[in-house]
């Protein structure tokens, strides 16, 4: 539905499914019903004229892909009730310029925020265990990040070509960081593990 612009969905809705709005790169607004708890894999993949998006707390999982492309994406709310955030999620979604990962969820998965080039601050929880192969890869804007003490393993290319970052901290939780973790981050000139 390439001309469509936007959409009302009622509070009687309790589901959405996977790539429901698939393609809508028209669409600029959506807000999601008060009673759906998951949003399915790819459910806005390619909305690229899509700028915000309410997400209510009684959703508890963001699925894979679930805004994959949205370049014009600038901010997202992203309520305590979420404990899941599905890989690639926010990939590729250039406007958004930062967000908050709520305090339940454990792992920020692979992609997740790779490709997002304008963002510049991130808050990561101390919830998270794991951060995925080039969970932030790309994040050109990223200046520094606060890795908690809660995270045991980094992934690969997990902070690639993060050009921007100038300084990383480590903490004596991390047993592992992955082969590439930190490649092409070319303003780094502290890292304290």
């Amino acid at each position: 539905c390439s001309s469509l612009i936007s959409i009302a969905i009622p509070n009687t809705i309790m589901t959405i499914g996977d790539g429901a709005f698939s393609g809508c790169y028209n669409l600029t607004s959506v807000t999601i019903p008060k009673n759906i708890k998951f949003l399915g894999n790819l459910i806005f993949d390619g909305c690229s004229s899509l700028t915000s998006v309410y997400i209510p707390n009684s959703v508890t999982s963001i699925g894979g892909y679930a805004f994959y492309k949205c370049s014009g994406l600038t901010s997202v709310n992203i309520p305590n009730s979420v404990t899941s955030i599905g890989e690639a999620a926010f990939y590729d979604c250039e406007g958004l310029t930062s967000v908050t990962i709520p305090n339940f969820v454990t792992s920020i998965e692979d992609f997740t925020f790779s490709g997002c080039s304008g963002l510049t601050s991130v808050t990561i929880p101390n919830s998270v265990t794991c951060i995925g192969n080039e969970a932030f890869s790309g994040c050109e804007g990223l200046t520094s990040v606060t890795i908690p003490n809660s995270v045991k393993s980094i992934g690969e290319h997990a902070f690639g070509n993060c050009s921007s970052l100038t300084s990383v901290n480590i903490p004596n939780s991390v047993n592992k960081i992955s082969v590439h973790t930190f490649s092409g981050c070319d303003s780094l000139t502290s890292v304290t593990i």
